[in-house]
């Protein structure tokens, strides 16, 4: 299950929130209005890293996390791909599985999200 991080940081937890589980990660951005403005979900932390990755402004998308091309601000590992993959449903259940403790609002909002993606088996 999904776990809050602490936040040492100087961004409040209005502004963002993380969840860990170890394997999974969900780091959530809002508005001033305490809406989702964007949020990050990265499967198989420390292996072969997969991002679905959205924000208001722009349509979802799911990525590789490159381990090649260094991009400016990130370092070597945390390097986001070009080419977008298929959301396949196992990935959505799995964050289902693993989300269960996300307060409701900001998993269905996530949930959402994933549903309006294809996501073939």
């Amino acid at each position: 299950m999904l776990q809050k991080l602490p936040n040492h940081s100087l961004t409040t937890e209005e502004d963002r929130v993380r969840y860990t589980d170890g394997s999974i990660s969900v780091t959530i951005w809002f508005d001033e209005d305490h809406s989702i403005f964007a949020f990050e979900i990265i499967f198989d932390l420390l292996m072969n890293e997969v991002a679905l990755l959205y924000s208001k402004k722009s349509s979802p998308r799911f990525v590789n996390v490159d381990n090649e091309v260094s991009k400016p601000g990130r370092n070597l590992k945390q390097s986001i791909g070009h080419e977008g993959i298929k959301l396949t449903s196992a990935r959505v259940k799995e964050f289902k599985r693993a989300s269960e403790t996300l307060p409701p609002d900001q998993r269905a909002f996530i949930l959402k999200i994933m549903d309006s993606m294809e996501h073939p088996e």
